[in-house]
């Protein structure tokens, strides 16, 4: 009796990491798939992908596929990596199944940022390839190992060290739009914010200076982040090729006395740059603020 019920919870155990996307076979399937409601990116696929002249002989020789079957997020579900077309070319999005619902996640970076880009996969892991858009740059293929953490991909660190980590400053600045300009300031738990123009959250116009206090597990996240993707050997300048965009300033203090500055426009530097922005993007919105003193916008 015992042995039959060990079978029958292995058997169940399997069935429920079967999923929609282990049925998709053709690219009607794919496509019909992406159409549902919840998920939140949409491409046009086909059996073959369309690349432009510039990209259709790196395509050829990678023998990229329109759509690949794996398990990216490491959960035991079956996600699907899938290459199609937009408006301004080919496009490739991850659909994670999260047990409770699907994710969506963009793989690509665009047209404006990337001349081509190429996604395969190796050994259940993403493998990214790009011509970067760039006035003047060579044809030349920049890879990445991507790696599903921090609830999203970035580039994969295989011995992140421990640095300590005292302070935290993180400067967005305006654009030519209406892009929020504010500052944030982190000290152990303590967090400061200085909010410039364009500070609407959650329907509310922030303006001045504000003070609130990190959990002790949110600090640690953002803390494993930033060691995560090597804050010290990033570069000190990145930049996009096209005009009017913010700009990230990112200082962070470690190990006594040492000091990492980071200038980044367009905030498309690192994939894991991109995260941590998020992060620090989403704690205006996700903490109590008390204010302490206004600030002049004029």
């Amino acid at each position: 009796m015992l042995s039959f019920l060990s079978l029958v919870s292995l058997y169940s155990q399997g069935l429920k990491r079967t999923n929609s996307i282990d049925s998709l076979q053709t690219a009607e399937d794919v496509q019909q798939f992406i159409g549902r409601k919840e998920i939140t990116q949409y491409v046009s696929v086909t059996d073959k992908i369309k690349y432009d002249s510039n990209c259709i002989a790196f395509a050829d020789s990678l023998k990229i596929q329109p759509w690949i079957k794996g398990d990216f997020d490491g959960n035991g579900l079956t996600d699907i990596l899938i290459t199609g077309k937009k408006r301004d070319g080919p496009a490739t999005i991850c659909i994670l199944d999260k047990g409770s619902g699907f994710e969506t996640k963009q793989i690509s970076n665009g047209q404006l940022h990337e001349i081509c880009s190429f996604t395969q996969v190796k050994d259940n892991q993403l493998e990214y390839l790009s011509i970067k858009n760039e006035y003047l740059s060579a044809y030349k293929l920049k890879k990445d190992l991507l790696v599903y953490k921090f609830g999203d991909f970035i580039e994969e660190n295989n011995a992140p060290k421990n640095h300590r980590i005292s302070a935290i400053e993180f400067r967005a600045s305006g654009c030519y739009g209406i892009c929020p300009d504010f500052t944030l300031k982190i000290s152990g738990l303590d967090i400061e914010w200085t909010a410039g123009r364009y500070n609407t959250v959650n329907f509310q116009e922030y303006s001045g200076v504000y003070h609130s206090k990190l959990s002790e597990e949110r600090l640690k996240n953002i803390l494993e982040l930033l060691n995560y993707m090597d804050f010290e050997n990033l570069d000190e300048n990145y930049k996009v090729g096209y005009s009017d965009q913010p700009t990230a300033y990112l200082t962070i203090d470690y190990d006594d006395l040492k000091s990492k500055n980071i200038r980044d426009y367009g905030m498309m530097g690192t994939r894991g740059l991109r995260k941590l922005y998020e992060v620090l993007f989403d704690l205006r919105g996700e903490l109590h603020w008390k204010k302490l003193s206004k600030i002049d916008n004029r």
